[in-house]
């Protein structure tokens, strides 16, 4: 296992116990959900070699593979279940082939610089009166909510004036994620962002939740995965966010000015 990244098996391990752990104690909190549990409520499958990018269970993909994995894990949650211990470090071992073979072909799989639209950002406008916003940390091992902040912002900056000029139609820009519970998040936007927030409070095994557990470097999150051992809630509760883009991008202009200056130095012009 020499060759494979470090970093990566190190966070699928520690992050595929605490999925473990919480999956047993929401079943045995709720006993016969275990489709439900091991498919929607924990992110399990996408880190195995059996998710294609695409298909996935709790979307109603069949793969008869991971169906009987699904069993085997049922089987130990039933007879283990008293035993945290005993029910992650099994798990883990019907999972691992899957998760090694996984990293084995595709290594650390954080995108890079290049690999989104804006640095950071993403976007999509599959609700139709809206921008979707979709985030994962380019910057590696460096963080966009610290030493990145000026560059995250002048990213968020370019991205909503970009799509101003692809669709000015869309007049409401929203996010669903962990994130909208962090204070430096919070910070790129108006008040108004954060009086919107929705709570989500049923478990998703999207990176929106499950996101929270991995650090800057793209390995496991220590501190966050023992607060929610500890207390059972997440450290950071996602939440859908949403509010007008001319109100985002005033709030960035007025406390970003260094994003201002920044997208400047890049002679930077909106472009469809």
């Amino acid at each position: 296992m020499s060759d494979l990244d470090p970093i990566r098996v190190h966070y699928v391990r520690e992050f595929t116990r605490l999925s473990l752990w919480y999956a047993n104690k929401r079943l045995r909190e709720n006993p016969g959900d275990l489709e439900d549990t091991v498919n929607v409520r924990v992110n399990l499958y996408r880190n195995t070699s059996l998710y294609n990018g695409n298909h996935h269970p709790a979307a109603g993909a069949e793969d008869p593979e991971w169906n009987v994995i699904v069993g085997k894990l049922g089987e130990i949650f039933y007879k283990y279940g008293n035993d945290s211990e005993s029910v992650e470090t099994r798990g883990l071992a019907i999972l691992w082939p899957l998760m090694e073979a996984r990293i084995r072909k595709l290594g650390n799989e954080q995108p890079g610089p290049g690999d989104r639209s804006h640095e950071c950002w993403n976007y999509d406008y599959k609700h139709e009166d809206s921008l979707s916003l979709h985030i994962a940390n380019v910057y590696q091992p460096k963080s966009p909510l610290s030493d990145m902040h000026v560059q995250f912002a002048a990213s968020l900056i370019r991205l909503l004036r970009d799509s101003q000029v692809r669709r000015p139609e869309v007049k409401v820009v929203r996010c669903g994620s962990w994130l909208n519970s962090a204070p430096r998040f919070q910070m790129l936007f108006p008040e108004a962002w954060i009086q919107s927030a929705d709570r989500r409070t049923e478990m998703r095994y999207t990176m929106g939740h499950w996101g929270q557990f991995m650090d800057r470097r793209g390995d496991f999150h220590e501190k966050n995965g023992a607060f929610f051992r500890r207390t059972g809630e997440m450290p950071y509760p996602s939440s859908l966010c949403r509010c007008k883009i001319d109100m985002v991008l005033d709030h960035l202009h007025e406390t970003y000015p260094e994003a201002v200056a920044y997208n400047d130095q890049l002679r930077y012009v909106p472009t469809a």
